[in-house]
Protein backbone atom coordinates (compact mmCIF):
# COMPACT_ATOMS: atom_id res chain seq x y z
CA UNK A 1 0.00 0.00 0.00
CA UNK A 2 1.80 3.18 -0.82
CA UNK A 3 2.97 6.11 1.88
CA UNK A 4 0.62 9.40 2.28
CA UNK A 5 1.47 12.82 3.97
CA UNK A 6 -0.91 14.63 5.40
CA UNK A 7 -3.80 15.14 4.32
CA UNK A 8 -3.73 12.10 1.25
CA UNK A 9 -1.14 13.85 -0.59
CA UNK A 10 1.47 10.28 -1.52
CA UNK A 11 5.20 10.96 -0.07
CA UNK A 12 7.77 11.43 -2.22
CA UNK A 13 10.50 8.68 -2.60
CA UNK A 14 13.43 9.24 -0.39
CA UNK A 15 16.83 7.51 0.09
CA UNK A 16 19.16 7.76 3.09
CA UNK A 17 23.27 8.52 2.86
CA UNK A 18 24.99 7.53 6.53
CA UNK A 19 27.95 10.06 7.41
CA UNK A 20 30.10 8.12 9.68
CA UNK A 21 30.89 10.71 12.89
CA UNK A 22 30.41 11.41 16.40
CA UNK A 23 27.94 14.33 17.64
CA UNK A 24 30.42 16.98 17.90
CA UNK A 25 31.49 16.47 14.26
CA UNK A 26 27.05 15.97 13.25
CA UNK A 27 26.71 19.47 14.96
CA UNK A 28 29.59 21.27 12.94
CA UNK A 29 27.97 19.28 9.41
CA UNK A 30 24.55 20.14 10.10
CA UNK A 31 25.56 23.93 11.30
CA UNK A 32 27.41 23.81 7.82
CA UNK A 33 24.29 22.61 6.00
CA UNK A 34 21.70 25.32 7.68
CA UNK A 35 24.51 28.30 6.30
CA UNK A 36 24.21 26.78 2.82
CA UNK A 37 20.64 26.46 2.85
CA UNK A 38 20.24 29.65 4.18
CA UNK A 39 22.07 31.51 1.08
CA UNK A 40 20.36 29.18 -1.57
CA UNK A 41 16.93 30.15 -0.02
CA UNK A 42 17.64 34.14 -0.51
CA UNK A 43 19.41 33.60 -3.87
CA UNK A 44 16.48 31.25 -5.42
CA UNK A 45 13.97 32.85 -3.79
CA UNK A 46 12.41 29.55 -2.70
CA UNK A 47 13.19 26.60 -0.30
CA UNK A 48 15.89 24.57 -0.08
CA UNK A 49 16.22 21.10 1.00
CA UNK A 50 18.61 18.85 2.32
CA UNK A 51 19.15 17.51 -1.49
CA UNK A 52 19.04 21.05 -2.62
CA UNK A 53 22.08 21.65 -0.35
CA UNK A 54 23.74 18.36 -1.18
CA UNK A 55 23.21 18.90 -5.05
CA UNK A 56 24.32 22.29 -5.46
CA UNK A 57 27.80 21.60 -3.50
CA UNK A 58 27.95 18.28 -5.61
CA UNK A 59 27.77 20.04 -9.11
CA UNK A 60 29.73 22.84 -7.81
CA UNK A 61 33.27 20.55 -6.92
CA UNK A 62 32.44 19.05 -10.50
CA UNK A 63 32.56 21.76 -12.39
CA UNK A 64 35.61 23.02 -10.80
CA UNK A 65 37.87 20.14 -10.61
CA UNK A 66 36.75 17.58 -13.12
CA UNK A 67 39.40 19.67 -15.44
CA UNK A 68 42.79 19.89 -14.38
CA UNK A 69 44.37 23.61 -14.25
CA UNK A 70 45.76 24.79 -17.75
CA UNK A 71 44.36 22.12 -19.66
CA UNK A 72 41.21 24.22 -20.93
CA UNK A 73 41.97 25.78 -24.35
CA UNK A 74 42.35 29.37 -24.51
CA UNK A 75 41.62 29.44 -28.12
CA UNK A 76 38.37 29.43 -29.24
CA UNK A 77 37.13 27.95 -32.83
CA UNK A 78 34.52 29.44 -33.99
CA UNK A 79 32.01 28.38 -36.78
CA UNK A 80 31.43 30.57 -39.94
CA UNK A 81 28.44 31.85 -38.56
CA UNK A 82 30.24 33.65 -36.15
CA UNK A 83 32.52 35.62 -37.99
CA UNK A 84 30.32 38.24 -38.55
CA UNK A 85 29.95 38.75 -34.64
CA UNK A 86 29.87 42.41 -33.17
CA UNK A 87 33.04 43.21 -31.07
CA UNK A 88 34.14 46.10 -28.52
CA UNK A 89 36.15 46.91 -26.49
CA UNK A 90 36.70 45.60 -22.56
CA UNK A 91 38.65 47.42 -20.10
CA UNK A 92 41.24 45.50 -17.60
CA UNK A 93 38.64 46.74 -14.88
CA UNK A 94 35.74 45.19 -16.32
CA UNK A 95 37.30 42.00 -17.14
CA UNK A 96 38.55 41.50 -13.49
CA UNK A 97 34.72 42.28 -12.25
CA UNK A 98 32.83 39.90 -14.87
CA UNK A 99 35.20 37.10 -13.40
CA UNK A 100 34.12 38.38 -9.51
CA UNK A 101 30.52 38.22 -10.74
CA UNK A 102 31.22 34.73 -12.60
CA UNK A 103 32.89 33.54 -8.89
CA UNK A 104 30.38 34.78 -6.55
CA UNK A 105 27.68 33.32 -8.90
CA UNK A 106 29.22 29.77 -9.14
CA UNK A 107 29.20 29.76 -5.09
CA UNK A 108 26.04 29.01 -5.22
CA UNK A 109 24.61 27.91 -8.27
CA UNK A 110 26.05 25.73 -10.98
CA UNK A 111 24.43 26.51 -13.97
CA UNK A 112 26.29 28.89 -16.85
CA UNK A 113 26.10 32.33 -17.05
CA UNK A 114 24.93 33.44 -20.15
CA UNK A 115 24.72 36.80 -22.31
CA UNK A 116 21.07 37.36 -23.01
CA UNK A 117 21.18 40.67 -23.94
CA UNK A 118 22.91 43.45 -25.40
CA UNK A 119 23.37 47.36 -25.71
CA UNK A 120 26.12 49.33 -27.40
CA UNK A 121 27.33 52.70 -25.66
CA UNK A 122 29.95 53.55 -28.65
CA UNK A 123 32.36 51.05 -28.00
CA UNK A 124 31.14 50.08 -24.96
CA UNK A 125 28.64 46.91 -24.18
CA UNK A 126 26.36 46.65 -21.23
CA UNK A 127 25.40 42.92 -21.06
CA UNK A 128 22.77 41.44 -19.51
CA UNK A 129 23.69 38.30 -17.94
CA UNK A 130 21.80 35.19 -16.58
CA UNK A 131 21.67 31.68 -15.94
CA UNK A 132 19.31 28.65 -16.46
CA UNK A 133 19.17 27.91 -12.69
CA UNK A 134 16.30 28.58 -10.45
CA UNK A 135 15.29 31.94 -10.33
CA UNK A 136 17.17 32.80 -12.87
CA UNK A 137 20.17 34.65 -11.18
CA UNK A 138 20.53 37.98 -13.31
CA UNK A 139 23.39 40.67 -13.15
CA UNK A 140 24.28 43.67 -15.53
CA UNK A 141 27.83 43.97 -16.64
CA UNK A 142 29.66 46.87 -19.13
CA UNK A 143 32.72 46.29 -20.96
CA UNK A 144 34.36 49.59 -19.35
CA UNK A 145 34.30 51.56 -16.38
CA UNK A 146 33.02 55.56 -15.90
CA UNK A 147 34.96 57.90 -15.19
CA UNK A 148 33.88 60.19 -11.75
CA UNK A 149 31.16 61.72 -13.65
CA UNK A 150 29.25 58.65 -14.05
CA UNK A 151 28.26 59.68 -17.73
CA UNK A 152 31.24 58.68 -19.91
CA UNK A 153 33.00 55.46 -20.34
CA UNK A 154 36.55 55.19 -20.29
CA UNK A 155 37.20 53.31 -23.79
CA UNK A 156 34.86 55.93 -25.63
CA UNK A 157 36.97 58.30 -24.28
CA UNK A 158 40.68 57.09 -25.25
CA UNK A 159 39.41 56.01 -28.36
CA UNK A 160 38.22 59.62 -28.66
CA UNK A 161 42.05 61.07 -27.65
CA UNK A 162 43.34 58.45 -29.64
CA UNK A 163 41.28 59.64 -32.58
CA UNK A 164 42.24 63.06 -32.66
CA UNK A 165 46.41 62.33 -31.63
CA UNK A 166 46.14 60.48 -35.19
CA UNK A 167 45.29 63.23 -37.20
CA UNK A 168 43.03 61.06 -38.71
CA UNK A 169 39.80 62.65 -40.53
CA UNK A 170 36.45 61.86 -38.85
CA UNK A 171 34.61 60.20 -42.38
CA UNK A 172 37.64 57.37 -41.91
CA UNK A 173 37.09 56.65 -38.29
CA UNK A 174 33.70 56.50 -39.25
CA UNK A 175 34.48 54.08 -42.16
CA UNK A 176 37.18 51.82 -39.96
CA UNK A 177 34.75 51.09 -37.04
CA UNK A 178 31.67 50.00 -39.23
CA UNK A 179 33.68 47.75 -41.09
CA UNK A 180 35.36 46.38 -38.14
CA UNK A 181 32.40 46.22 -36.14
CA UNK A 182 33.44 47.61 -32.65
CA UNK A 183 30.78 50.28 -32.32
CA UNK A 184 30.36 53.78 -33.28
CA UNK A 185 31.04 57.06 -31.16
CA UNK A 186 28.51 59.48 -33.02
CA UNK A 187 29.33 63.14 -34.53
CA UNK A 188 27.60 64.88 -31.65
CA UNK A 189 29.01 62.85 -28.78
CA UNK A 190 32.50 63.34 -31.01
CA UNK A 191 32.05 67.20 -31.06
CA UNK A 192 31.09 67.76 -27.18
CA UNK A 193 34.28 66.10 -26.53
CA UNK A 194 36.39 68.07 -28.60
CA UNK A 195 35.04 71.06 -27.73
CA UNK A 196 35.75 70.36 -24.02
CA UNK A 197 39.34 68.81 -24.64
CA UNK A 198 40.64 71.88 -27.19
CA UNK A 199 41.21 73.42 -23.72
CA UNK A 200 43.77 70.76 -22.51
CA UNK A 201 45.08 70.62 -26.25
CA UNK A 202 45.72 74.62 -25.84
CA UNK A 203 47.35 74.71 -22.21
CA UNK A 204 49.90 71.81 -23.77
CA UNK A 205 50.92 74.07 -26.53
CA UNK A 206 51.37 77.00 -24.74
CA UNK A 207 53.65 75.28 -22.80
CA UNK A 208 55.18 73.95 -25.01
CA UNK A 209 55.34 77.63 -27.19
CA UNK A 210 56.72 78.87 -24.14
CA UNK A 211 59.62 76.59 -23.14
CA UNK A 212 60.55 77.00 -26.89
CA UNK A 213 61.00 80.13 -26.40
CA UNK A 214 62.86 80.25 -23.31
CA UNK A 215 65.15 77.76 -25.15
CA UNK A 216 65.70 80.07 -28.03
CA UNK A 217 66.54 83.23 -25.69
CA UNK A 218 68.75 81.02 -23.90
CA UNK A 219 71.41 80.01 -26.52
CA UNK A 220 72.08 83.54 -27.77
CA UNK A 221 73.73 83.99 -23.90
CA UNK A 222 77.38 82.73 -24.88
CA UNK A 223 77.16 84.63 -28.60
CA UNK A 224 79.14 87.72 -28.60
CA UNK A 225 77.50 89.47 -31.07
CA UNK A 226 74.46 89.34 -28.79
CA UNK A 227 76.10 91.05 -25.55
CA UNK A 228 74.49 94.69 -25.96
CA UNK A 229 71.05 92.92 -26.57
CA UNK A 230 70.90 89.28 -24.90
CA UNK A 231 66.69 89.34 -24.98
CA UNK A 232 66.95 89.61 -28.71
CA UNK A 233 66.41 86.74 -31.08
CA UNK A 234 66.69 85.71 -34.87
CA UNK A 235 63.02 84.35 -36.27
CA UNK A 236 61.98 82.55 -39.52
CA UNK A 237 58.59 82.58 -40.41
CA UNK A 238 56.06 81.71 -43.55
CA UNK A 239 52.59 81.15 -44.06
CA UNK A 240 50.60 77.70 -44.97
CA UNK A 241 46.94 78.36 -46.68
CA UNK A 242 44.31 75.97 -45.28
CA UNK A 243 43.83 74.62 -48.91
CA UNK A 244 45.01 75.23 -52.43
CA UNK A 245 43.04 78.28 -54.08
CA UNK A 246 41.70 81.12 -52.12
CA UNK A 247 42.00 79.24 -48.23
CA UNK A 248 39.62 80.77 -45.52
CA UNK A 249 42.30 79.34 -43.34
CA UNK A 250 45.89 80.61 -43.16
CA UNK A 251 48.74 79.48 -40.58
CA UNK A 252 51.35 81.80 -40.07
CA UNK A 253 54.26 80.08 -37.82
CA UNK A 254 57.54 81.33 -36.65
CA UNK A 255 60.32 79.30 -35.86
CA UNK A 256 63.67 79.96 -33.53
CA UNK A 257 67.05 80.53 -35.50
CA UNK A 258 68.77 78.27 -32.93
CA UNK A 259 66.80 76.09 -31.47
CA UNK A 260 64.75 75.59 -34.68
CA UNK A 261 61.56 74.97 -32.31
CA UNK A 262 57.94 76.63 -33.25
CA UNK A 263 57.40 79.98 -31.13
CA UNK A 264 54.18 81.06 -32.03
CA UNK A 265 51.88 79.84 -34.68
CA UNK A 266 49.08 82.11 -36.29
CA UNK A 267 45.37 81.44 -37.67
CA UNK A 268 44.71 84.03 -39.53
CA UNK A 269 40.57 83.40 -41.21
CA UNK A 270 38.95 85.44 -43.85
CA UNK A 271 36.87 86.66 -40.95
CA UNK A 272 39.99 88.88 -40.45
CA UNK A 273 40.53 89.58 -43.24
CA UNK A 274 38.78 88.40 -46.67
CA UNK A 275 41.65 88.15 -49.03
CA UNK A 276 43.93 85.24 -48.56
CA UNK A 277 47.10 86.89 -49.92
CA UNK A 278 46.99 89.38 -47.30
CA UNK A 279 47.08 86.91 -44.50
CA UNK A 280 50.35 86.47 -44.08
CA UNK A 281 51.24 89.89 -43.04
CA UNK A 282 48.22 90.36 -40.58
CA UNK A 283 49.77 86.86 -39.18
CA UNK A 284 53.44 88.20 -38.83
CA UNK A 285 52.46 91.13 -37.42
CA UNK A 286 50.48 89.16 -34.32
CA UNK A 287 53.58 87.09 -34.04
CA UNK A 288 55.62 90.80 -33.49
CA UNK A 289 53.05 91.29 -31.06
CA UNK A 290 53.53 88.22 -28.98
CA UNK A 291 57.26 88.13 -29.17
CA UNK A 292 57.54 91.51 -27.65
CA UNK A 293 54.69 91.18 -25.16
CA UNK A 294 57.42 88.75 -23.62
CA UNK A 295 59.88 91.13 -23.48
CA UNK A 296 61.98 89.74 -26.79
CA UNK A 297 63.18 91.83 -29.52
CA UNK A 298 63.83 90.57 -33.30
CA UNK A 299 66.84 91.18 -34.15
CA UNK A 300 66.90 88.62 -37.60
CA UNK A 301 63.61 88.28 -39.40
CA UNK A 302 63.94 85.35 -42.35
CA UNK A 303 61.55 84.47 -44.60
CA UNK A 304 60.50 83.56 -48.62
CA UNK A 305 60.72 86.70 -50.10
CA UNK A 306 57.42 88.21 -49.39
CA UNK A 307 57.20 91.44 -50.49
CA UNK A 308 54.27 92.23 -48.17
CA UNK A 309 56.65 91.45 -45.09
CA UNK A 310 59.60 93.08 -47.21
CA UNK A 311 57.69 96.30 -46.74
CA UNK A 312 56.52 95.96 -43.01
CA UNK A 313 59.53 94.91 -41.92
CA UNK A 314 61.28 98.11 -43.67
CA UNK A 315 58.34 100.55 -42.90
CA UNK A 316 57.08 99.41 -39.14
CA UNK A 317 59.96 97.36 -37.58
CA UNK A 318 63.47 99.53 -39.05
CA UNK A 319 65.65 97.59 -35.90
CA UNK A 320 64.64 94.53 -37.00
CA UNK A 321 67.00 93.37 -39.93
CA UNK A 322 65.10 91.69 -43.33
CA UNK A 323 66.26 88.72 -44.70
CA UNK A 324 65.35 86.30 -47.65
CA UNK A 325 65.42 82.78 -47.75
CA UNK A 326 68.78 81.97 -50.15
CA UNK A 327 67.22 79.06 -51.28
CA UNK A 328 64.17 81.09 -53.35
CA UNK A 329 67.14 83.48 -54.34
CA UNK A 330 69.05 81.08 -55.66
CA UNK A 331 66.00 79.42 -57.19
CA UNK A 332 65.29 81.98 -59.41
CA UNK A 333 69.17 82.66 -60.75
CA UNK A 334 68.83 79.05 -62.11
CA UNK A 335 65.66 79.78 -63.72
CA UNK A 336 66.89 82.37 -65.57
CA UNK A 337 70.25 81.13 -66.49
CA UNK A 338 68.67 77.72 -67.95
CA UNK A 339 66.72 80.14 -69.88
CA UNK A 340 70.26 81.75 -71.42
CA UNK A 341 71.75 78.36 -71.55
CA UNK A 342 69.70 75.93 -73.79
CA UNK A 343 66.61 76.79 -76.13
CA UNK A 344 65.30 76.28 -79.86
CA UNK A 345 68.38 75.95 -82.35
CA UNK A 346 67.11 79.04 -84.55
CA UNK A 347 67.54 81.11 -81.40
CA UNK A 348 71.35 80.40 -80.53
CA UNK A 349 73.85 82.94 -80.37
CA UNK A 350 70.41 85.62 -80.03
CA UNK A 351 68.43 84.37 -76.64
CA UNK A 352 71.02 81.82 -75.73
CA UNK A 353 74.26 80.09 -76.01
CA UNK A 354 76.32 77.26 -76.43
CA UNK A 355 79.32 78.38 -74.52
CA UNK A 356 76.61 78.50 -71.39
CA UNK A 357 75.06 74.81 -71.31
CA UNK A 358 77.68 73.92 -68.58
CA UNK A 359 77.28 77.11 -66.21
CA UNK A 360 73.80 77.05 -64.43
CA UNK A 361 74.67 74.66 -61.18
CA UNK A 362 78.02 75.98 -60.98
CA UNK A 363 77.09 79.42 -61.27
CA UNK A 364 74.19 78.74 -58.54
CA UNK A 365 76.61 76.76 -56.67
CA UNK A 366 79.15 79.88 -56.36
CA UNK A 367 76.31 82.21 -55.68
CA UNK A 368 75.42 80.00 -52.74
CA UNK A 369 79.48 80.42 -51.58
CA UNK A 370 79.08 84.19 -52.53
CA UNK A 371 76.13 84.62 -49.97
CA UNK A 372 78.11 82.78 -47.01
CA UNK A 373 81.61 84.05 -47.36
CA UNK A 374 80.67 88.19 -48.01
CA UNK A 375 81.12 88.71 -44.53
CA UNK A 376 77.41 90.37 -44.53
CA UNK A 377 78.77 93.07 -47.02
CA UNK A 378 76.14 93.79 -49.85
CA UNK A 379 78.84 95.31 -52.31
CA UNK A 380 81.06 92.67 -51.67
CA UNK A 381 78.44 90.10 -52.25
CA UNK A 382 77.77 92.14 -55.44
CA UNK A 383 81.49 92.09 -56.83
CA UNK A 384 81.36 88.37 -56.13
CA UNK A 385 78.69 87.63 -58.64
CA UNK A 386 79.85 90.13 -60.96
CA UNK A 387 83.41 88.78 -61.26
CA UNK A 388 81.46 85.58 -62.34
CA UNK A 389 81.59 86.51 -65.70
CA UNK A 390 85.50 87.08 -65.66
CA UNK A 391 85.87 83.86 -63.91
CA UNK A 392 84.68 81.77 -67.14
CA UNK A 393 86.87 83.80 -69.44
CA UNK A 394 89.19 82.63 -67.47
CA UNK A 395 90.53 86.33 -66.20
CA UNK A 396 91.42 85.52 -62.07
CA UNK A 397 92.30 88.67 -61.04
CA UNK A 398 89.42 89.50 -58.88
CA UNK A 399 88.94 85.73 -58.05
CA UNK A 400 89.29 84.98 -53.87
CA UNK A 401 92.45 84.10 -52.79
CA UNK A 402 91.30 80.97 -51.79
CA UNK A 403 90.21 79.66 -55.20
CA UNK A 404 91.67 77.08 -56.53
CA UNK A 405 92.07 78.82 -59.49
CA UNK A 406 94.68 81.27 -57.91
CA UNK A 407 96.48 78.77 -55.63
CA UNK A 408 97.28 76.41 -58.51
CA UNK A 409 99.36 77.47 -61.11
CA UNK A 410 98.77 75.02 -63.10
CA UNK A 411 95.01 75.35 -62.90
CA UNK A 412 93.09 74.77 -66.57
CA UNK A 413 89.21 75.62 -66.23
CA UNK A 414 87.06 72.70 -66.06
CA UNK A 415 83.77 74.73 -68.19
CA UNK A 416 83.40 75.94 -71.06
CA UNK A 417 85.21 79.13 -71.50
CA UNK A 418 83.54 82.19 -72.37
CA UNK A 419 84.86 83.91 -75.55
CA UNK A 420 81.60 84.89 -77.61
CA UNK A 421 80.71 88.68 -76.71
CA UNK A 422 76.68 87.19 -76.76
CA UNK A 423 77.57 84.82 -73.96
CA UNK A 424 79.02 87.22 -72.22
CA UNK A 425 76.71 89.76 -72.40
CA UNK A 426 73.76 87.07 -71.83
CA UNK A 427 75.68 85.53 -68.62
CA UNK A 428 75.94 89.52 -67.31
CA UNK A 429 72.51 90.33 -67.81
CA UNK A 430 71.25 87.57 -65.92
CA UNK A 431 73.81 88.06 -62.91
CA UNK A 432 72.62 91.23 -62.55
CA UNK A 433 69.38 90.98 -62.97
CA UNK A 434 69.15 88.11 -60.68
CA UNK A 435 66.82 89.28 -57.24
CA UNK A 436 70.27 88.72 -54.97
CA UNK A 437 72.40 91.11 -57.04
CA UNK A 438 69.68 93.54 -57.17
CA UNK A 439 68.52 93.49 -53.17
CA UNK A 440 72.58 91.95 -51.94
CA UNK A 441 71.45 92.95 -48.55
CA UNK A 442 68.17 91.02 -48.00
CA UNK A 443 70.70 88.04 -48.20
CA UNK A 444 74.24 89.05 -47.04
CA UNK A 445 73.03 86.58 -43.73
CA UNK A 446 72.55 83.73 -45.57
CA UNK A 447 69.65 82.66 -44.00
CA UNK A 448 67.56 79.67 -44.56
CA UNK A 449 63.83 78.63 -44.06
CA UNK A 450 63.57 75.13 -44.77
CA UNK A 451 62.73 74.16 -41.11
CA UNK A 452 59.74 76.22 -41.72
CA UNK A 453 58.90 74.32 -45.19
CA UNK A 454 59.71 71.20 -43.17
CA UNK A 455 57.24 71.81 -40.27
CA UNK A 456 54.50 72.38 -42.98
CA UNK A 457 54.87 69.23 -44.19
CA UNK A 458 54.38 68.53 -40.16
CA UNK A 459 51.26 70.07 -40.57
CA UNK A 460 49.96 67.81 -43.03
CA UNK A 461 49.88 64.87 -40.85
CA UNK A 462 46.97 66.52 -39.19
CA UNK A 463 45.59 68.64 -42.06
CA UNK A 464 44.88 67.38 -44.87
CA UNK A 465 44.77 70.49 -47.55
CA UNK A 466 42.35 69.04 -49.65
CA UNK A 467 39.54 69.39 -46.37
CA UNK A 468 37.98 72.44 -45.32
CA UNK A 469 38.16 72.38 -41.62
CA UNK A 470 35.93 74.40 -39.14
CA UNK A 471 37.68 76.32 -36.86
CA UNK A 472 38.25 74.27 -33.41
CA UNK A 473 39.00 71.24 -35.70
CA UNK A 474 41.84 73.42 -37.38
CA UNK A 475 42.98 74.78 -34.34
CA UNK A 476 43.30 71.52 -32.47
CA UNK A 477 45.35 70.14 -35.52
CA UNK A 478 47.45 73.50 -35.99
CA UNK A 479 48.74 72.94 -31.98
CA UNK A 480 49.09 69.36 -32.18
CA UNK A 481 51.28 69.78 -35.58
CA UNK A 482 53.19 72.31 -32.96
CA UNK A 483 53.49 70.11 -30.16
CA UNK A 484 54.58 67.08 -32.28
CA UNK A 485 57.28 69.36 -33.77
CA UNK A 486 59.17 71.19 -30.90
CA UNK A 487 59.55 67.87 -29.10
CA UNK A 488 61.10 66.16 -32.27
CA UNK A 489 62.66 68.72 -34.58
CA UNK A 490 66.28 68.08 -34.08
CA UNK A 491 66.36 64.38 -32.68
CA UNK A 492 68.85 62.00 -32.75
CA UNK A 493 69.86 59.87 -35.50
CA UNK A 494 71.53 56.64 -35.43
CA UNK A 495 73.29 56.46 -38.38
CA UNK A 496 73.45 58.48 -42.07
CA UNK A 497 73.06 56.68 -45.71
CA UNK A 498 73.83 57.83 -49.54
CA UNK A 499 71.71 57.31 -51.86
CA UNK A 500 72.30 58.02 -55.43
CA UNK A 501 69.88 60.87 -56.64
CA UNK A 502 69.82 60.91 -60.63
CA UNK A 503 68.00 64.44 -59.91
CA UNK A 504 70.69 65.48 -57.39
CA UNK A 505 74.22 63.98 -58.76
CA UNK A 506 76.04 66.73 -56.30
CA UNK A 507 74.33 66.49 -53.37
CA UNK A 508 76.74 64.92 -50.76
CA UNK A 509 75.23 65.80 -47.58
CA UNK A 510 73.19 62.11 -47.22
CA UNK A 511 70.05 61.21 -45.40
CA UNK A 512 69.65 60.81 -41.45
CA UNK A 513 68.00 57.70 -40.40
CA UNK A 514 66.52 59.47 -37.14
CA UNK A 515 65.34 57.63 -33.90
CA UNK A 516 61.55 56.80 -33.17
CA UNK A 517 59.38 59.87 -32.53
CA UNK A 518 58.08 60.50 -29.09
CA UNK A 519 54.97 61.12 -27.92
CA UNK A 520 54.93 62.81 -24.64
CA UNK A 521 53.05 66.02 -25.33
CA UNK A 522 49.71 63.20 -26.02
CA UNK A 523 50.69 61.91 -22.16
CA UNK A 524 50.81 65.50 -20.75
CA UNK A 525 47.23 65.92 -22.74
CA UNK A 526 45.82 62.77 -21.36
CA UNK A 527 46.95 63.80 -17.69
CA UNK A 528 45.39 67.38 -17.73
CA UNK A 529 42.53 65.81 -18.55
CA UNK A 530 42.32 63.31 -16.08
CA UNK A 531 43.05 65.77 -13.48
CA UNK A 532 40.50 67.94 -14.30
CA UNK A 533 37.73 64.95 -14.00
CA UNK A 534 39.30 63.27 -10.61
CA UNK A 535 39.06 67.67 -9.00
CA UNK A 536 35.35 68.03 -10.10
Amino acid sequence: MEKTQGRGRPRAPSFKVEIPGDTQYKQQFLEKMQKVREILMRKMQTLATNGNVLETVLDFWLQNHTQGVGQVNPNVIMEKTDTKQDLYIVANSSLKKFLEIADDHARYCAKTLRITKTHYRGHVALCKLSCAGRGPHKYTWSSSPKLPDNKTYLANVRVQHGLIFSGMLPVHYMRFVTSAGIGLIGPKTRRQFLNNYQDFIHAEYKSSIEEALRQEIDTYDSIQEQSESPSSIDIMTDARHGWRKNAKDTSVVAIGDHCHKVLQCVHVTKAEDHVTQRHEKLGTQQIYEYIESKGVNIRVHAHDRNMAINKMVREHSPTVINQNDTWHGVKSVKKALSAIASGPKYKQGKSWHQQLEDKVEPVATHVHWSIRNCDRDADKLREYLANTVDHYKDIHDKCHESSRCRKDEKYEPGRITITASTAEMLLRNAISASTVYKHAKDFIYGKDTYYVESFNNTMNMFQDKRISFGDIQYNVRSELAVCHWNENVDRAYTSTWNPKQPKAPRRRKGKKIYTACTFGYRDNVWERFVSSEFEM
